[in-house]
């Protein structure tokens, strides 16, 4: 591991140890620190301090309950990253939910985002854009969470791109920019500087997609991360490869297959190697392409990405028949056609299985907006049930402390008698005044004797509650 790598999880460490000290009002401010770095990090970098949060979190969650929403949003984003996208769309719709339980709308707008960014790589570009917009449009009202934003709008800008909306399409990448500027965010700033580079360069607006390209590849030399790097020598590779500078384009792309080699980026590895065979192709050094087509091609199955595998063999085949090697030309087309047909038909399944992958995230979202609602009506109809059970148990009771009020009133009435005619005429000549106010005392005693007994039954009515709940 690299020393710049280490700084980088250090930095990493650091951010989620403030986010685990943190107050849940300062949750978004530790969250975007940590994003600073956390997308530069390795898989397995990334893996571990998710997992180690999450076993905090899982461990605080009575006290810090919102805080495991963070934790499996990590995981959810994970996957995502690793590919692994079955397991990541339903974490994150779980992740939603769990924000939606604790009514948190930045949580909510979070979980969109992730979700926009999965629908895109599946294929579904309408349901990317609905749900990037829903998360785009709260994330700016929000002071936090910044790096999600920025995701948002990148996101929405390159699909547009993709559909030939330039216009749109680079009011987003400068929006994406603006807010990185602002944020002193280099990632951002280069992949967004490079995408209004593609937009120019499709236009075929050379001047201004050189600049940007150029600014891009600037900011990248200062993060001096090999990915960042590597992405931004090929894209001024593929800018001066558009405009014929073939000389500067084969150097920057072997600057950037150096780096990719080096660091594993196998894909990464492939593009820069099919870029330096369209190159010497163009230059009529065809022992040279077929070099790098070979390496390309032994990279490519060892990987099994057969997309990249038929497009290398097609250019094989180009090459060979450009060599008047007609037999070998023909060998690496019939493969060409025999990998293509396996790749339609794999593609045919794959795009049938992430329509159903879709389908039921979204259901399962709308089943838990369902849920949530029926779930909020059992908990006001419960309410309502209880405090229906309350009245009538004060009914209940105050009825039947009344009756054992009478009672008593009736004994008391009766004791006086008793002693009136026994005892208190024997010691007062005017015995029936006595007898009257001991009387009024009696009635006057009534209402706190009631009170006292619809109390008392109350309690025992509570106490026994508790000792059946226990």
């Amino acid at each position: 591991m690299s020393s710049t790598s280490l700084t980088l999880v250090e930095k990493t460490e650091q951010a989620f140890e403030q986010l685990k000290n943190c107050s849940e009002s300062d949750i978004g401010k530790h969250f975007d620190s940590i994003f600073e770095t956390y997308p530069m990090l390795k898989n397995e970098e990334r893996s571990k301090l998710a997992e180690s949060f999450y076993n905090w979190a899982k461990e605080n969650t009575v006290n810090q309950p919102l805080k495991i929403c963070y934790a499996s949003y990590f995981f959810a984003g994970n996957d995502f990253f690793a590919e692994k996208y079955e397991t990541a769309i339903f974490l994150a719709i779980k992740t939603q939910q769990q924000f939606a339980e604790l009514n948190d709308q930045d949580g909510i707008a979070l979980g969109s985002s992730l979700l926009g960014g999965i629908y895109r790589t599946l294929g579904n570009v309408d349901l990317a854009l609905k749900t990037l917009w829903e998360a785009y449009e709260h994330l700016k009202t929000s002071n936090f969470f910044r790096h999600n934003l920025m995701v948002c709008s990148f996101q929405i800008a390159s699909i547009y791109a993709e559909m030939k909306n330039d216009d749109e399409a680079i009011l987003l990448f400068k929006s994406t920019f603006e807010t990185a500027e602002k944020l002193h965010n280099k990632m951002w700033m280069m992949h967004s500087l490079n995408g209004l580079g593609k937009v120019c360069l499709m236009q075929k607006k050379y001047p201004e997609a050189k600049e940007y390209h150029e600014k891009g590849m600037a900011i990248a030399e200062k993060l001096n991360t090999p990915i960042h790097l590597s992405i931004s020598l090929t894209e001024l590779a593929n800018y001066y490869f558009e405009t014929g500078n073939y000389a500067e384009s084969e150097q920057l792309h072997l600057k950037a297959l150096a780096i990719r080699e080096q660091n594993k980026f196998h894909g990464g590895a492939i593009t820069n190697l099919l870029g330096l065979s369209e190159i010497y192709i163009r230059q009529e050094k065809f022992d040279e392409a077929i070099v790098m087509l070979n390496k390309a091609l032994k990279i490519g199955e060892e990987l099994k990405v057969k997309p990249k595998i038929f497009q290398i063999h097609f250019l094989l085949s180009k090459v060979y028949e450009l060599k008047q090697d007609l037999p070998q030309s023909l060998i690496h087309y019939k493969l060409y056609h025999q990998i293509q047909e396996e790749v339609e038909k794999e593609d045919a399944a794959k795009k049938i299985k992430n329509i159903q992958l879709i389908f039921e995230a979204e259901q399962t979202k709308k089943e838990n907006i369902i849920i949530k609602k029926q779930k909020k009506e059992i908990e006001e109809k419960n309410t309502e049930l209880q405090e229906t059970i309350d009245e009538l148990t004060i009914t209940k009771v105050s009825k039947k402390a009344k009756i054992i009020t009478m009672v008593i009133a009736i004994v008391l009435f009766i004791a006086e008698e008793i002693i009136h005619h026994s005892v208190l005429h024997l010691m007062h000549d005017d015995d029936f005044t006595m007898s009257l106010i001991v009387k009024g005392v009696i009635v006057i005693s009534l209402k706190p004797i009631d009170s006292g007994v619809e109390h008392f039954l109350l309690k025992k009515i509570i106490l026994k509650k508790k000792i059946v709940v226990s």
